[in-house]
């Protein structure tokens, strides 16, 4: 599997993001997958105080406003948080392989269905996940090994089933 980078054209707009505070979505890449990481600044005259998100993950940084690699230093913080080096990047690594998964199966479902997806206590099958209909009703609840074990198990449960051969007695 590939790390996940930040490319150098959302360097830039971290660079931004530094400058005039608030918030930014920054997309982290690997070549397979592309998610986005939630950036909000907040400055004071010496600092900047910055919280990155990815999905219930949270990661947090103080950068000094006159040190001139601060965007590299963000950047590199990012890229670790997504990648599992850090404290709660390691926390995160499950929340992004959750994240991927989701995605995975919400290509599966339909527009018209809801999927939830967790963690398990089952070490051979790592992620479950409940579809439900728009009115709650539980269509679909299966636990995978991967990504793709569980969307196939969704998918297997949604299959319409035939009652028959449509003859008449």
């Amino acid at each position: 599997m590939s790390e996940y980078i930040v490319p150098l054209r959302n360097v830039m707009l971290l660079q931004h993001a530094l400058d005039k505070g608030g918030e930014t979505i920054c997309p982290v890449q690997r070549p397979e997958l592309t998610i986005n990481a939630e950036v909000f600044v907040e400055t004071d005259a010496k600092t900047h105080r910055v919280t990155v998100t990815f999905g219930p993950q949270k990661g947090s940084l103080t950068l000094q406003r006159d040190d001139t690699a601060k965007y590299q230093h963000l950047r590199d913080f990012i890229q670790d948080l997504a990648n599992g080096r850090t404290d709660s990047g390691r926390q995160s690594e499950q929340a992004i392989a959750l994240l991927e998964a989701l995605e995975h199966l919400k290509g599966v479902i339909g527009a018209d269905r809801i999927a939830y997806i967790t963690p398990t206590t089952d070490p051979m099958n790592p992620y479950g996940a409940v579809v439900t209909n728009d009115q709650g009703d539980v269509c679909a609840a299966a636990i995978g090994s991967c990504k793709d074990h569980l969307a196939e198990a969704v998918r297997a449960q949604l299959r319409p089933t035939h009652e028959g051969s449509g003859e008449q007695l």
